[in-house]
Order: structure tokens, then C-alpha cells, then sequence
């Protein structure tokens, strides 16, 4: 079984990670497929030990974000998810809990709070033409 089918078969509801374990999901989605060094190498200094690291992958593997095969002495992991799959629940609850499931208070939030220079609201108008009509 490749990865890909091991994706396609794990189907349980998206948890929330915590911080550290999000940032080594990161990792994983930037590379593809890692071993615990190579999560290691990728994260800003100071660099967190190596079991640290290695208790991280063993959680992800435990909620269904991550596995992995053996090769040799060592491990080399995988996400389970995609990274876009897990954006879209985040973004999901995010919606639910701090907006009333409004897209509409999200963005104004988010106008209100943050610069958004003319060509982003330009480009934010245009992709949800598109979205609207993709035909377009």
C-alpha cells in the first residue's frame, strides 16, 4: 500500500494540533516525507533535541496526521493529510467559534484589523469572481 492510499483510507474527524506539533506537520507537508533529522534541520534555532522531535512524529502518527516506514534503525515519516485538508478544518472552526459561521464578520474583521493594500483587495474581489464564476 502506497501513500497515497493510506491518505485515502484515513478518514477520522480533524483534531487541532498543538504548536509544536503543527510546525513538525509543516515539515513533513514542505518535504513530503522525512526522518527526524531532517524535521530537525528545518526548524529555527534553537533547534529542539532530537527527542523531543521523535515524541512529536509518535503523536501525529497517534491522531492519523502522520506514519511512517521503517528503514533500517530509523523511521522516515509521512503526512496522512493534506495540508490543505487541515487548513480547511482549522479555518472551519475558526469560523464557527469567532465569527458565527459568517464569512462575511471574518472578513470584515480582518479589514478593520489588518492592512490590506489595494492590489490584495483586488486580487481577494477577483478570486471570488471566480469562484462565483469559473468560467471567468
Amino acid at each position: 500500500m502506497n501513500h497515497n492510499e493510506k491518505r485515502m483510507k484515513n478518514e477520522k474527524p480533524i483534531q487541532a494540533l498543538t504548536r509544536g506539533e503543527e510546525e513538525v506537520m509543516r515539515i513533513l507537508w514542505q518535504l513530503g516525507d522525512a526522518v527526524v533529522n531532517d524535521v530537525i534541520e528545518r526548524m529555527p534555532e534553537p533547534r529542539p533535541k532530537y527527542t523531543t522531535v521523535a515524541t512529536f512524529l509518535k503523536i501525529l502518527e497517534t491522531k492519523g496526521f502522520a506514519a511512517h516506514t521503517t528503514e533500517g534503525k530509523s523511521h522516515r515519516y509521512y503526512p496522512l493529510i493534506d495540508r490543505e485538508v487541515y487548513a480547511r478544518g482549522v479555518m472551519t472552526t475558526m469560523l464557527s467559534s469567532y465569527f458565527d459561521g459568517s464569512l462575511a464578520q471574518l472578513v470584515s474583521f480582518f479589514s478593520r484589523h489588518e492592512k490590506i493594500s489595494e492590489a490584495e483587495q483586488t486580487e481577494i474581489v477577483e478570486i471570488m469572481r471566480k469562484a462565483k464564476n469559473p468560467q471567468l
